[in-house]
Formats: structure tokens, sequence, C-alpha cells
């Protein structure tokens, strides 16, 4: 049967072993520097206080903006408390259209909460791939060097590294993914139920 990869010269052979492995570390490297950063952001993301939520809408509803600002803070940094602050500030200015800046704001908050996760789900997903290529590569690699020599535990060695490295990245990263996707949930949650219970008072 012909089989053009199973030769020495083959295309395959031509690959160096270490090209895949290499490759998996670049992901992981990048992969790795992702979760460090999202862990970092949104660690930052607290969420507002249940009492100083219920104070805020006090205020709020009696029009005293300063202070409703005030007991926010500059401590809370979730996106909702992000908002309130901006409303409470440009209503206190007495600017007309605040709800379309605070719509923009919303939207850029989002953004935020939503980036680099399409990468690291990316990563998740390709990292196993990356895994059985160098699998099918290793395992190429043994049958075109023929059994008992060198190249052909080399490509044994290969298949099995990869496999492992590739598994190794992508457990990872697919549960932070998930749990980076959570906690963007709980903040636009927060952030939605907030604007809905606060906002409205800002129009009277």
């Amino acid at each position: 049967m012909f089989f053009p990869f199973a030769k020495s010269d083959s295309i395959i052979s031509s690959v160096p072993p270490q090209t895949i492995p290499i490759l998996i570390i670049f992901v992981s490297i990048v992969g790795f520097t992702i979760i460090v950063e999202r862990l970092v952001y949104y660690w930052k993301l607290k969420a507002i206080p249940q009492d100083h939520f219920k104070r805020v809408r006090e205020l709020a509803r009696e029009q005293k903006w300063d202070e409703a600002k005030d007991v926010l803070g500059q401590d809370v940094q979730s996106p909702a408390a992000v908002l309130l602050r901006m409303a409470f500030e440009l209503k206190r200015r007495g600017i007309e259209f605040w709800e379309e800046d605070i719509r923009q704001e919303g939207f850029r908050q989002i953004y935020l909460m939503e980036r680099y996760l399409t990468g690291l789900g990316t990563i998740a997903t390709i990292a196993p791939l990356l895994g059985v290529l160098g699998t099918v590569i290793g395992i190429v690699r043994s049958f075109a060097e023929g059994a008992g020599t060198q190249g052909a535990e080399v490509g044994i060695s290969e298949a099995l590294i990869t496999t492992a490295m590739g598994l190794g990245i992508a457990i990872p990263a697919y549960i932070f993914y998930n749990l980076f996707s959570r906690m963007k949930e709980e903040r636009i949650t927060e952030m939605e139920n907030v604007t809905d219970l606060v906002l409205p008072h800002l129009n009277k």
C-alpha cells in the first residue's frame, strides 16, 4: 500500500519533533497571561453592598445626587457602581441627555468584561487539538523511522508529551473561561437590576 508519509524523507519526518510542543507552550503563555489579567480585573469588581444600595436608592429618590455619589465611594468598582456614579454626576451637572451617556457607558463596561474571553475560549478549544496533532505526527514519525530505532522512540515520546501538554492547558483554560463568564453574567445582572431600580428616580 502506497503511503507517502511513512518515509524517512517525508514531510512529517522533516518537521522537527519540538515544533508542536513549542507551539503549545506559546499558546499556554498567552492563556496564562489572559487568566492572570482577568483574575486581577474581576477581583476588583466588587458588588455594591446591600446596605449601601438601599441608602443610594433613598438619596436618589430625594434627588440628593452628591450624597448618593459619596455613599458609593470610589472603592466599589463594579460596572453598576460606575454607572450610578456617572449618572449622579451627569444629573448634578444638569446634562439633559444623560440617558444616552449612561447607555454608552453600559456598553463599554460590557465590552471590558468580555475582553479576552473569546481568546481564552479559543485556547481551551485548540489546545487539545494541537495535542492530537502532535500525537498524529509523533505516531507517523515512529512508523516512518521504523520500529526499534531512535527516531521511533522520539516519535512515540512526541505523541505522548503533546497529548499531555494539550490537555494540561485546555482543562484550566476551560475552567477559567467558565468562571469568568459566570462572573461577567453576575455583574451584568447587577448592572441591569441597579439601573432599573435607581435610574428611574433621576427622571422625576
